[in-house]
Order: C-alpha cells, then structure tokens, then sequence
C-alpha cells in the first residue's frame, strides 16, 4: 500500500508540474491582456500607500498575490499624475507597466496566478479522491491539468481562477466539517472576486439542510473567519465594510444599451441562455462526456451522500448566478465551475477502472484533454472544441475575451518582423493596448476605425485586426463576409491584404 501511495503522488506531481509548466512557457509569449495593467498597478499601490482607490470594482486579495514579487524589483511608481489623482485606473496602470519593463513586470506578476490555480489542482484531486478514490484523484487533477479552459485564464492577473481554486478549497473544507479554516478560505475567496459574496447564500442553505440547529455555531465561525481575511486583504488599514461599499461598483463601468453578440448576431441585453451555449462551444469535449456520463451514472444514486449534494449544488447555484447576474461578454465567468464539474465526474472512474475497457475509455478522455491542451498551447483563450469548428470558427459563435483579451500583440509583432511585412495596419482589441512597445504602429484611432474599416473599403495595406471586431464587421457590414483573412496571429488576431 505505501508503493502504490508513492506511485499516486509521483503521478500527482507529475500532473502538477505539466500545469505549471505549460502556464510558466506560455507567459512569455502573450501580451497583456486588457484589466491586466490596471490589475497589476492597483495591487502594487496598494503594498505602497495602503490606499485602495484604483480599480475598487475588484476586491484586493488577487492583485496583491500577483504583485508580492514586485515588491523585490522595485518597478518604477508614480502617483504625482493625474492619472493617480483622478482615479484614471487604466491609464494609470498602462503607464505603470510599459513605463517599466512591461514583460518583466507581467512574468513575475503572473507566476503567483499559476501557483494560485496549482491550488486548485490539488484541492481537485484531494476532494475527487475523499469521494470516490485515489484513481479518481489523480483523474480530476489530469482533466483539470489540461483545461485549455483553465489554463487561459489561470496565468493572467485576473479573478475568476483564483475565485475558482479558493471556492472549491472552501466548499471542501466545508464538506469536512473544517469550520475555521472553511471560513478563512471563504474570506480568501470572496476577497479575491465580489461574485464570491453569492457563497455564503450556498453555504447557509446547505449548512442548515445538513446541520440544522446545530448550523448557527459553525455559521458564525465561518463567518467571523471570513470577515478576518477580508480586513487582512484590505491590509487592515479599513474596516471590512469596505468590501461590501466596494461591491456596490462592480457594474458602474458597463457601458449602457451595450450589445452583446453571440452566432453572429446582436442583442440588447443578451440571451438567457448564452452561458449554457458559450459552455457546450468552449469547454472541450471530454468534459461534455463526462458530465453526461456522471448524469446517467447518478440514477444509480449518490456515491458519498452529502459530498455530492455540496458539489451539484455548487454547480448550479454557480450557472444561475452567472446567468442572472454576469454581463455576456466571455465565458470565464464560467470557470469557478470546472473544478467542481472535474470533482464530481469523477465518480464514474471506480466503475470503469475495474475493466480493460473502463481503463481504455479513461485513457482515452484523458488523452483527449491533452491533446486539446497542447495543441492550443499557447493560444488557450480563444480555444472553441471540435464541436464548435475549433478556434478558426470562434469568432462566428462569440466574441469578446473568448475569443480575444488583448493577448496577441507581442504575438503580432513577431509576426511583423519575421514576415517583414510593410504598411501595417493595427486594430487591436482595446484602446489600451500598447502595439508602440513592441515596434508596431499605434492602432487606428477608435474614432476613426468606423469609417475606415466598416464604412469604407480599408485603403490599401496589410491589416492586422482583432478577431473581436471583424465578428462584428461582418454583422454590420456584409461586405465583410467576403474579406478573407490571408493569415491569423495566435487565433485572436487577422491579418488581410487590401
């Protein structure tokens, strides 16, 4: 039994240093990605001055995690501008980043992230394995160490995979009757992403179902951890009210009347089921089986009784929330669900195990979910599945940070050079983006971009454009419907001749 213990743990580290490893390679390649910059500055002025203006619509903790490096280098920080005085936080983070040395500060500031969804890993494979097994463990911990899903988003200086991985720690450790540290890691959770706030609904409901009057005393110790952490991610320099005054921004900045996309189409207000849909084109395939195999194994009945109820719930209560609450534009707000969905399909792994059958359908999902991986590699944000005509048909299906955050401009400016391209052309995905730094030309003025590219004919030159807005050229312009792109950069960006 302790040799097949160490083999387990062997294979888990193995599965371990492939995630990290495949997040750490892929850091360099990618541009900044659009909240980045002011991420990133936001969680350095606050190590600096204690002072939490920049960016108050995204709690601290995430952003105070990435930039602890930071705090070794000693990037160059400046808050006598205006940027600084006027809460201008995506100016001000642009300038904090290339007024340094942009890939070095973004390196560094996204290691802490691919250690952050590292945790998640394991807290996958532990929980998979406390249900059903350690080959379940290890199973779970493989899926989710190939998520082309969570491998995009799990790098970056954002905050829907730390919300991920501290969810989930908190939910198991609340399945284990952990009271204390469950509520330490609800804090850490819901100082990380305000949508964290929704979990202590979830966490009420089940603790009264499963506990009931006993559920009062492990509420309010859960609770008064939770409260613990948030001060501390406020660097206890306010009280934690702040949070909760904070939360009240997270919708301040959406632009109004804005209209959402999906097939190809535009929609005030969007679809009601546009996060159901953005899961089955964008999780991969593997996982889509496994969720219908889990289904139809679940009329069996449940494996661990309240391990199971804790997981299924989650799920739900994480797409509903999703579905009444999050703007339409990327699917990561989905994401906090796929450690949870990898845990609970797992339940069907003691079943197939057993046979050479079994074990040949299990290598084959988890072969599947590699190869997904590697061959995205290093482009995992706009990865669609076989289902949805992979990353080239994405943008006919969504648009925005599925299919491009900003991520490509380094990848386009290599691209430039090794091609030796001439009269180059630039719309990139935001205004913010900063294509000078790489040796590009700057991008076509957004006041000017309507007419030069959807109005008109686009003049004569090589345009290098996001896959974000030729999705919607099209809608709007059927003109656009017949340019075919000569070449793509990194699945979010086109590049066309005129």
């Amino acid at each position: 039994m302790n040799a097949a213990r160490r083999l387990n743990m062997a294979v888990l580290g193995i599965i371990l240093l492939a995630f990290c490893l495949q997040g750490l390679l892929a850091l360099p390649k990618l541009s900044a990605t659009t909240d980045e910059p002011n991420h990133i500055a936001a969680g350095y002025s606050y190590w600096q001055t204690r002072d939490f203006r920049m960016n108050p619509e995204h709690p601290p903790l995430a952003k105070l995690i990435a930039t602890l490096p930071l705090l070794l280098i000693h990037p160059r920080f400046d808050i006598s501008r205006d940027d600084w005085k006027n809460v201008a936080e995506y100016a001000f983070g642009v300038r904090f980043l290339y007024q340094n040395d942009a890939d070095r500060i973004l390196f560094w500031s996204r290691v802490p992230m691919v250690l952050i969804a590292a945790i998640g890993l394991l807290v996958t494979f532990l929980w998979a394995r406390d249900l059903f097994g350690e080959p379940a463990g290890l199973f779970a911990a493989g899926m989710y160490a190939f998520s082309p899903n969570l491998l995009a988003h799990g790098m970056l200086v954002t905050t829907d995979v730390p919300l991920a991985a501290f969810e989930a720690l908190t939910l198991y450790l609340f399945w284990k009757k952990r009271d204390v540290y469950a509520g330490l890691a609800l804090g850490i959770a819901m100082a990380s992403k305000f949508s964290g706030a929704f979990l202590p609904i979830l966490i009420l409901a089940l603790c009264f179902a499963r506990d009931g009057r006993g559920a009062l005393r492990r509420l309010v110790i859960m609770a008064g951890a939770s409260l613990l952490v948030i001060e501390a991610a406020y660097l206890f320099s306010h009280s934690p009210l702040i949070y909760f005054k904070n939360g009240l921004t997270v919708n301040v900045k959406v632009v109004p009347n804005y209209v959402f996309y999906l097939f190809g189409r535009f929609k005030a207000g969007g679809w009601w089921y546009y996060f159901p849909v953005a899961f089955v084109l964008k999780a991969t395939i593997p996982t889509l089986l496994l969720i219908f195999a889990a289904l139809a194994d679940l009329r069996t009945g449940f494996v661990q009784r309240w391990g199971e109820i804790i997981l299924t719930s989650a799920i739900v209560f994480h797409l509903i929330i999703t579905m009444m609450g999050a703007n339409q534009i990327g699917f990561r707000y989905l994401l906090p669900m796929f450690p949870l969905l990898f845990i609970w399909t797992s339940r069907i792994i003691p079943r197939l195990a057993p046979t050479r059958v079994g074990m040949a359908i299990i290598a084959f999902l988890l072969l599947w979910q590699a190869w997904a991986a590697i061959h995205a590699f290093p482009n995992y944000i706009p990865y669609f599945n076989e289902l949805a005509g992979g990353p080239e048909n994405g943008p006919a299906l969504l648009d925005d940070s599925s299919v491009d955050w900003g991520q490509g401009v380094k990848q386009a400016a290599d691209y430039v050079r090794a091609h030796q391209l001439q009269n180059v052309n630039l719309y990139t995905f935001s205004p913010f983006d900063n294509p000078g730094y790489y040796g590009l030309p700057p991008n076509i003025p957004s006041s000017q971009a309507f007419e030069q590219l959807v109005v008109n004919r686009p003049a004569p030159g090589v345009y290098i454009l996001s896959a974000h807005y030729v999705a919607r050229f099209r809608v709007v312009n059927p003109a656009w419907r017949d340019y075919k792109p000569i070449d793509r950069i990194g699945e979010s960006l086109l590049v066309f001749a005129f």
